[in-house]
């Protein structure tokens, strides 16, 4: 069959295409097969929540005209409800013709158990609010902290359309195609929903189906690995991160040059230059404010703008997650709306981006406020117009509204704890005279951003190590000892000792910055998540110990009730071992197998009957 070589027309695909993937046409009956025990829409499930058509009636409102796979999908009324308006911009800007966006929404967690007929993803919710399906927990263990799963949220890739009907009693034809998935990809889904989206506008419904056929026969999401996927009679070779790569400058791909080959952005990322330009010298309190968790709201007047800057804000501080919620597109008739724009109460700790205008008033009284303009007309700002020195940043009831929703800018209460680091500034505006390519500048940031968070982070990931107990105080058959707790005051005591400067590039009241910072959900996170990886790894040094030790021998003499103790701590071992949340070599796997046939082997015969 004939090889797609880059990107085709406008008219035919999407105009971009995520890095580290390769797209091929095929038959999409050919490609692919499932294993004998999946189930149908099992693999489609793991990927995919679902695929809806929403339209937009003048009578009725937004309402979901079509859900697929059809018959398997469940969803709130109050879910129902938000996809709608997520679905359709919430701004008068007049929107003509196709755009995309994203939005993330909370789940309804009264039914989040029940939303797939199929319960291979949700076999354990309804026991325990934390769970995860074996296949989002081994994911969410191997990739990006930024990009996992998490339980109680969704993200709905859009491609909306509107486009003139004097047929129609408004004169507008208005409708959306909507993906629904619980994985971040947000140039990978908008472009396998730009191939689904362009060809239903054209032949119709059947086209959705045969998505959610091909998305069917995708195989498990294994981070690291080159996965082969069809889509409509493509075939796409996709590899996810599982760290933060060097990113290559991307080569571009031509229609008319089918073996040359092609990078372009990552399949999670979002263009950052394009992005942060409009407020590029605001880079250092960006990043400030995202690391410390400060309220956020972000007003555009394109729902395609905002997502993707508030995409862009939480990626700045990896590899270090972004813990707080976050919500690329929010409208006034989101559930969380009176939450989110109560003044009796001080505005939670997270990201929001809007593009209605009444959003100005009732969110005036949160402390950090980005105006961005449209992306394709960017104002360009001198160093002297910065906003976050001037009193003209504040945000005040009256006079700043108007300047709120005429400038783009960057209105904040906050007060930096770093200097600026004009070096980067600098080096991106001469790439922007020079014509730097966006990819070009996009990997500058990106690469500037990482290196920024993981010099912030060296110290404390020095300090954590030293709460780990000593190799000589593991033994095999006692309980593993306790990790020290973490303790501020003594950290920033070891900032003071001497030694080389671990953070030479941070200029400015750092132990302040260090201070906000225990106090933010992103270091509480991280703290969390220190203390999992430690606990794993001490688990790790007492079965090679068990492995190693003369087991047979320590049985002589021991009591029945002492053998049955070791014996339900060991299978509690391979329980974690066998449910792939410990990785244990198979050799150690064996052998702690061949240990609790010992123990089971000394134990009495009506003890053994029990446990078998």
């Amino acid at each position: 069959m004939d090889e797609i070589s880059g990107v085709a027309s406008s008219d035919d695909v999407p105009s971009s295409l995520p890095q580290n993937l390769s797209l091929k046409r095929k038959s999409s009956s050919k490609i692919g097969s499932k294993d004998s025990h999946t189930l149908p829409w099992d693999r489609f499930s793991h990927w995919v929540h679902s695929i809806l058509v929403v339209t937009f009636d003048i009578e009725m409102g937004q309402s979901i005209e079509s859900i697929y796979p059809n018959n398997h999908v469940k969803l709130s009324q109050q879910d129902r409800t938000n996809i709608c308006y997520l679905s359709f911009p919430d701004s008068n800007s007049g929107i003509l013709g196709d755009s995309h966006f994203h939005f993330r929404f909370r789940l309804d967690t009264s039914t989040s158990a029940n939303n797939f007929h199929n319960f291979h993803q949700y076999q354990n919710l309804n026991q325990t609010s934390r769970s995860l399906s074996t296949d989002y927990e081994n994911y969410n263990s191997k990739t990006l902290s930024g990009l996992q799963v998490e339980r109680n949220f969704m993200f709905g890739y859009v491609f909306f359309r509107q486009v003139k009907d004097k047929t129609l009693k408004r004169g507008y034809f208005q409708k959306s195609v909507v993906l629904l998935s619980r994985f971040p990809f947000v140039s990978l889904f908008n472009y396998i929903l730009g191939l689904v989206a362009l060809e239903y506008f054209t032949t119709g419904e059947e086209v959705i189906e045969t998505a959610c056929h091909d998305i069917d026969q995708w195989p498990l999401l294994v981070p690291g690995e080159l996965l082969s996927i069809p889509i409509l009679g493509h075939y796409l070779e996709v590899k996810f991160p599982v760290n933060i790569e060097k990113y290559s400058l991307p080569i571009i791909y031509k229609k008319d040059l089918p073996s040359v080959p092609i990078t372009l952005p990552p399949v999670h990322e979002v263009n950052l230059f394009k992005c942060l330009e409009p407020i590029l010298i605001h880079l250092h309190l960006l990043w400030e404010m995202v690391l410390l968790n400060e309220p956020i709201v972000v007003i555009a007047n394109l729902p395609s703008v905002c997502s993707e800057l508030v995409q862009a804000l939480v990626s700045v501080i990896w590899p270090l997650k972004y813990a707080s919620d976050y919500r690329p597109f929010f409208t006034i008739h989101n559930s969380e709306f009176n939450e989110y724009s109560s003044k009796s109460t001080s505005p939670p700790g997270l990201i929001i981006g809007v593009t209605n205008p009444f959003f100005t008033k009732c969110l005036q009284h949160w402390p950090n406020i980005i105006r961005i303009a449209d992306v394709n007309k960017i104002v360009q700002f001198e160093p002297q117009e910065s906003l976050e020195n001037s009193k003209s940043s504040k945000i005040k009831k009256t006079n700043n509204i108007k300047v709120v929703e005429t400038k783009p800018a960057v209105f904040t209460k906050y007060k930096p704890f770093l200097n600026k680091d004009k070096s980067i500034i600098k080096n991106i505006l001469n790439g922007s005279e020079s014509n730097r390519p966006y990819e070009a500048q996009s990997a500058l940031l990106r690469r500037y951003f990482s290196g920024l968070t993981q010099i912030f982070m060296i110290p404390l990931e020095r300090y954590f190590s030293t709460l780990m107990p000593l190799h000589r105080n593991i033994y095999p058959f006692k309980s593993l000892p306790k990790l020290k707790e973490f303790d501020a005051d003594e950290f920033m005591r070891s900032l003071r000792q001497p030694g080389p400067d671990l953070t030479p590039s941070l200029k400015g009241d750092l132990p302040g910055l260090y201070r906000k910072f225990f106090d933010s959900l992103n270091f509480k996170n991280w703290l969390e998540q220190k203390k999992i990886e430690a606990d794993k790894k001490l688990e790790l040094l007492q079965i090679q110990l068990l492995s190693d030790y003369d087991v047979n021998n320590w049985i002589k003499g021991k009591h029945e009730i002492e053998i049955l103790d070791q014996y339900m701590n060991l299978k509690k071992k391979m329980d974690l071992i066998e449910t792939k949340r410990i990785e244990a070599s198979d050799q150690n796997r064996t052998r702690l197998k061949s240990i609790l046939s010992s123990f089971v082997s000394a134990l009495p015969e009506d003890v053994r009957a029990i446990l078998k």
